[in-house]
């Protein structure tokens, strides 16, 4: 074991090699946790992948879930399934997904600061949060959109560097698959595209020009797949149907909701079942407790419920959105009061309306409130450091805060329902904390 850590902590040796314990750690998380069946969201994506092999001859796409999800992830599935891999062989495949992603992460930070500071900070994103562990085991589209996002840094930064066409399409066709795996980074995308636009005319940098280019040219890599939910839905610039249903939750005036994501109505038993075995409470107790603000919860849906239940998945959103929007215009003090709510969820896990919700046990509770707070601190003072000054010049640093406070701004108006959403940024938000305290530190230690 000795040897092996040395090796690992060798120059001499190949950055995947370096790594490789992250694909063991994985492999063999998966290995001990996974089923062979989906839960949750991986129900839609199993079943999107049935429906895109049956060329959706048994359900319309305005049945399926496919404009509920991103479609890359599902059409990787349907291939899968397609040459006869199971669910958990399928699972598997989420090992590989973030040993190459957090290669390619140590690769690029590497480029930055030393050696030994660029694998701890790796590694510390490997651990950053434990319930990667749990999500990894389930098929779930996370570990695919992290290795987007690390490959997404690793190319801006060619790109950057190099000023080169082909690192342009590079990143930009890795954004595009971010956009559609992840359907919030479209509009991540179309954000950059209107400020590269207007920080090129105010500041006439490069930076945003290259912004501008990037961002473009991702939305246009795009172009096929919004022709194709057109021609069924004849909507322009659709991306997914699951939006409203979101912005619904958070603009809830009911303050027993918080502005928080649930199934509509809510399944009494789902969360009380999920997550008992890790709570350290008994499930008996939890039921009632659960029971008391779902039925809460649910009346105060009920009707509004009722009438969507004849609705097509255009007409459902569309009919989430609209009452949404009322509800902003007639309760704008309870939008603003969920929005904050959806933001600590997001960055620090809490509060939650049902009780005992993720990350599951009351003393890992307190533990993580206290980790996320810390890492949010840490990112608050990298955030200053690195835009006090000189910030145009540092083109990947100041680009991939961008990316970052633009997603945290989107999917905290949206309804959070825990910080699983933050797992897609976090390569994010360890490079800029490892760069911009290393930066800063640096700089402070010459200057003396």
């Amino acid at each position: 074991m000795y040897n092996v850590l040395k090796m690992i902590n060798s120059k001499e040796y190949s950055p995947w090699f370096r790594c490789l314990p992250i694909l063991i750690v994985f492999l063999i998380n998966i290995f001990l946790l996974a089923e062979n069946f989906p839960v949750s969201d991986g129900i839609r994506y199993w079943d999107t992948a049935s429906d895109i092999l049956d060329g959706f001859q048994k359900k319309s796409i305005l049945e399926s879930y496919l404009l509920l999800n991103g479609p890359f992830y599902p059409l990787i599935l349907a291939f899968l399934k397609g040459i006869g891999f199971s669910v958990k062989a399928s699972i598997y495949l989420n090992a590989f997904f973030l040993y190459v992603g957090f290669t390619f992460f140590y690769k690029t930070l590497y480029q930055y600061i030393s050696f030994k500071k660029s694998l701890l900070a790796t590694y510390i994103l490997v651990f950053i949060d434990p319930f990667l562990f749990y999500w990894t085991a389930k098929l779930y589209s996370e570990p695919l959109t992290i290795l987007l996002v690390c490959v997404l840094i690793f190319y801006l930064n060619s790109f950057f560097k190099s000023n080169s066409k082909k690192y342009l399409l590079l990143s930009a066709f890795i954004f595009c698959l971010m956009a559609l795996t992840r359907v919030i980074f479209a509009y991540v995308a179309l954000s950059i595209v209107i400020l590269g636009l207007a920080g090129w005319f105010i500041f006439k940098s490069s930076l945003f020009n290259k912004l501008l280019k990037f961002s473009s040219l991702s939305l246009l890599f795009c172009i096929p797949y919004l022709i194709f939910t057109y021609s069924v839905t004849k909507k322009v610039f659709y991306f997914s149907g699951n939006g409203g249903l979101l912005l619904y939750w958070t603009s809830s005036p009911y303050p027993s909701d918080m502005g928080e994501w649930h199934t509509l109505p809510i399944n009494h038993d789902h969360f009380a079942a999920r997550y008992s075995k890790f709570s350290g409470l008994d499930s008996l107790y939890l039921r009632k407790v659960n029971d008391v603000i779902i039925n809460q919860i649910n009346s105060n849906h009920k009707d509004f419920a009722d009438s969507l239940k004849d609705k097509d998945i255009l007409e459902y959103d569309q009919a989430l959105k609209d009452k949404a929007i009322l509800n902003i215009k007639s309760y704008p003090i309870s939008f603003i009061k969920n929005w904050i709510l959806n933001t600590g969820r997001l960055l620090v896990g809490i509060p939650h309306a049902i009780y005992n919700k993720p990350p599951f046990s009351p003393h890992f509770n307190l533990i993580n409130t206290i980790k996320s707070s810390f890492l949010l601190f840490l990112l608050i003072v990298s955030l200053f450091l690195s835009l006090r000054n000189n910030w145009i010049e540092r083109q990947l640093l100041t680009s991939t805060i961008l990316i970052l406070i633009i997603y945290l701004g989107g999917q905290s108006l949206l309804a959070v329902q825990s910080q699983r959403f933050l797992l897609p940024v976090y390569p994010l938000i360890i490079f800029i904390i490892s760069l911009s305290l290393h930066n800063n530190l640096i700089l402070k230690s010459n200057k003396k």
